[in-house]
């Protein structure tokens, strides 16, 4: 049975990449910050800090087939809060993980669209110009050079929004989604007009392992729908028919938000990965999760 390896394997992506993978028959290895909460879909589950230089390479004397570095500070807001520990993880950590790895081994690394900053034109392709405005998309950029440094034939996944099942609530989707399933009668939100490529969080893990599977070395990949949804689309979807009144809070407006980002989908479908799952039905599965947890 082949191997696959997933750093921050305790995330929100990284516990579907975990099903994915041991779905298409993997024995699965997980890396995670902590002791998971929840448990992780994992054969071994492994408790690795990869700002640890020696830790990673210890872990990696017997590397997997695949791997996958899905590890990083994630959130916006936590890396503009503390830069340094932003580059430490995002930037160190990739530079951990991929330095020791055997060139057999296929790895993929999880960008983001973020890297492209403010668009100048629409659809993003893969040559439009990066420009990153915040210290997360910063320290992605900085990863994805550091990545090609250690390993030149990895694989890199610039993938666009997503949300799902899972996802914390310090995430704006998920945050809205918690609160309808909590049955609020009211619902605050920000700015509503900006437009959105989304996916579901189910079809960007099998994204993943389709880049693995079939892109070339060295190569970009966009993760995307091709299609942008208004914010306030996605949040009708949410509420549904419930009685839920929509009101837009100030503090949450952000003056500089990009109106649209949207991308060009076809360097994943050229890998025969198509999305797949309704933003509909994501929606509603997010509520009903948070209704399972109520």
């Amino acid at each position: 049975m082949k191997r696959a390896l997933v750093t921050g394997a305790a995330g929100f992506v990284g516990r579907w990449m975990c099903r994915e993978l041991r779905s298409a028959g993997y024995q699965v290895e997980a890396w995670v910050h902590r002791d998971p909460v929840v448990p992780v879909a994992a054969h071994r589950v492994d408790v690795v800090d990869i700002r640890d230089r020696h830790a990673c390479a210890e872990r990696l004397e017997d590397p997997p087939d695949l791997l996958f570095h899905l590890a990083a500070v994630t959130h916006v807001g936590d890396a503009e809060a503390d830069p340094a520990h932003a580059r430490a993880v995002n930037v160190g950590g990739t530079r951990n993980v991929l330095a020791p790895l055997s060139p057999n081994t296929i790895a993929v690394l999880a960008s983001t669209c973020h890297v492209f900053g403010s668009p100048a034109a629409l659809p993003l392709r893969v040559d439009s110009s990066v420009a990153p405005a915040t210290v997360y998309a910063a320290t992605k950029l900085a990863a994805e050079h550091e990545g090609r440094r250690q390993q030149p034939s990895l694989r890199i996944v610039r993938a666009f929004h997503h949300t799902g099942p899972g996802q914390s609530s310090r995430f704006a989707l998920a945050s809205m989604a918690a609160q309808v399933a909590a049955g609020v009668g009211v619902l605050r939100v920000g700015e509503l007009s900006v437009r959105r490529d989304y996916l579901d969080v189910r079809d960007v893990a099998r994204g993943y392992l389709a880049v693995a599977h079939g892109a070339e070395p060295g190569s970009i990949t966009l993760l995307c729908s091709g299609e942008a949804h208004p914010l306030r689309a996605l949040v009708d979807g949410l509420v549904g028919s419930r009685a839920v009144r929509i009101e837009v809070d100030p503090a949450r407006l952000r003056p500089n938000d990009i109106p649209e980002l949207r991308g060009d989908p076809s360097t994943a479908h050229a890998l025969g990965w198509r999305a797949e799952i309704p933003l509909a039905q994501t929606l509603a599965d997010m509520v009903e999760a948070g209704l399972s947890q109520a």
